[in-house]
């Protein structure tokens, strides 16, 4: 694999970046711009409450660190709608989610995960043989002879 040299300045000379349209340069500056704008989402870990289980995350930019609050209530892990080994993942997710829609999003009360998250998060992340069982229309059983 080759690995181009990281720039020390934004005068970096124009390549084609892989995924632009033909003939489209990027900047080495503009890449790094890009990626700089991305918050990055850690679990930072979870305490168990008399409501559910409180998942706290931490969001960093180049410019803040915040830690938000997710809560799974303990009737969705009793119905088995999240299991525990997931909900970091359904946590980081929802986290994400909320975040596009505002991202200067701050920290507050915490944020519900709601059934309607789990179920998507679930349909989401289905094995394939899960996949094809549920979209193979149900054939009716041959009468008996």
């Amino acid at each position: 694999m080759h690995k181009r040299p990281l720039p020390s300045d934004s005068t970096a000379p124009a390549e084609s970046s892989p995924g632009a349209p033909p003939g489209v340069t990027v900047t080495h500056a503009d890449d790094a711009r890009s990626l700089a704008r991305q918050p990055i989402v850690r679990y930072v870990g979870f305490r168990s409450t008399a409501r559910g289980r409180e998942y706290t995350m931490r969001v960093s930019d180049v410019q803040s660190s915040r830690d938000f609050v997710l809560l799974i209530s303990h009737q969705a892990f009793a119905a088995h709608e999240a299991r525990f080994q997931d909900a970091p993942d359904v946590c980081s997710g929802k986290l994400r989610r909320e975040l596009a829609n505002d991202p200067d999003l701050v920290p507050g009360d915490g944020i519900a995960v709601t059934p309607q998250d789990l179920l998507d998060y679930r349909n989401s992340h289905l094995s394939s043989t899960e996949k094809r069982a549920r979209t193979r229309p149900l054939v009716p059983e041959p009468p008996p002879d």
